[in-house]
């Protein structure tokens, strides 16, 4: 994942994040978790979007609470709504 190396740049009022179905859950979780750590003092909402139970269990317990929180989903059309909903 190059997430880390996009957001600088982009500086994004909100990001959706769906992880590849082949990568390792514990992999993918913390990309997604390093991703989300600087993202927060900067008032980037960041969703995920994964079927996969064990990820969603990994991000929810390793997520940083402060704001905005990392917002997690089982479904990609649940979570693009969601986001468009939020930045409106």
């Amino acid at each position: 994942m190059q997430i880390s190396s996009l957001m600088p740049t982009r500086n994004p009022a909100l990001v959706v994040i769906v992880p590849d179905d082949g990568a390792a859950a514990g992999a993918s979780v913390s990309a997604v978790l390093r991703a989300h750590r600087p993202r927060c003092g900067l008032g980037t909402l960041m969703s995920v979007a994964t079927h996969r139970a064990p990820a969603r269990h990994l991000l929810e317990a390793n997520a940083d609470t402060s704001r905005p929180h990392l917002v997690i989903h089982a479904r990609i059309t649940i979570a693009i709504s969601a986001a468009c909903a939020a930045a409106t």
